[in-house]
């Protein structure tokens, strides 16, 4: 997005919020990818949420000389990363923000690309997302499709945009650092859900009963697979009880989804049985083709 000084003092401000917890192999390079950004209009919040090994020194030394306006907050105790979020959240002057864990690393356009979403779109807009790579621990790109191209997701126009909210009942296509969310919005919903076992996806739900979300083909997110991470280190059906636990809130609210929740808890149970997770996986591709067909039919009509 080319910009002259008279647009930079117009540019709404967004707010990075970096979350560190014993990242200090990989928190540099997340604060060097927010600072090597090229939207002007950036404010830095670092959190440390009581790190024992040395990324507090590191983030100390890394914020002097900086010219990007930085908070910093050094937790004396573990706190839950609702918590984290939810100080990071108030502190934030932005119109727009972001989390990010201290070891992923965004891509130089990211902020201003959606940015420019958000500026050409009306106000029920409430997150722009966009695609991420996955890395090892060394930074290498994984030898896996993104996030995007494991639904078979080519082109913009594919992308769930609009009201999400059934869409991310059938599947959590978001990946969390991906998004810039309105700040303001968020505010209004109370702030992120502290008894939440999957605080991002649970704020995505609430929003996206309320405001439209819009997707970006574009990969502005290099996201960190560690053997710790949530990815690895737990089963596709135990990551799938969580979420359905989480989706059990959303029980006789808006929408005929009570039926569908009910359907994924019964294959989930059932998940020891090599029929029922036939059936359940076979769920998940007629989902995908259905999105694939609706897609071109769109392109049809509006070529």
């Amino acid at each position: 997005m080319a910009i002259d000084e008279k647009m930079i003092q117009e540019l709404p401000l967004v707010t990075l919020l970096a979350i560190s917890f014993n990242h200090e192999k990989f928190l540099i390079q997340t604060l060097d990818s927010i600072l090597a950004q090229d939207y002007p209009n950036i404010e830095l919040i670092i959190i440390d949420a009581a790190s024992s090994d040395s990324s507090v020194s590191l983030i100390k030394s890394w914020v002097e000389g900086k010219k990007l306006p930085i908070q910093t907050i050094f937790q004396r105790v573990t706190k839950p990363i609702t918590q984290n979020a939810n100080e990071g959240l108030a502190l934030a002057s932005g119109k727009y923000f972001q989390i990010i864990s201290c070891d992923d690393i965004l891509e130089p356009s990211k902020i201003s690309k959606q940015v420019e979403v958000f500026l050409t779109s009306d106000d029920s807009l409430a997150v722009v997302y966009c695609d991420a790579i996955k890395i090892d621990e060394n930074g290498v790109s994984l030898k896996e499709p993104s996030f995007f191209e494991e639904r078979a997701w080519q082109m913009e126009s594919q992308l769930p945009s609009g009201c999400i909210f059934p869409m991310l009942l059938q599947d959590y296509f978001i990946v969390a650092p991906t998004v810039l969310v309105d700040t303001q919005k968020v505010r209004d919903l109370g702030g992120y859900n502290s008894n939440s076992i999957m605080e991002d996806l649970d704020i995505f739900l609430r929003l996206s009963q309320h405001f439209s979300f819009k997707g970006i083909y574009y990969k502005g997110v290099k996201y960190r697979i560690l053997q710790s991470s949530l990815l690895r280190s737990t089963s596709v059906s135990n990551r799938q009880i969580n979420r359905l636990m989480l989706y059990s809130n959303f029980i006789g609210q808006k929408g005929d989804w009570d039926r569908f929740i009910a359907h994924q808890y019964l294959l989930i149970r059932k998940s020891d049985s090599i029929i029922f997770r036939f059936l359940f996986y076979l769920n998940r591709l007629l989902i995908k083709v259905l999105l694939k067909k609706v897609a071109q039919l769109k392109e049809i009509e509006h070529p």
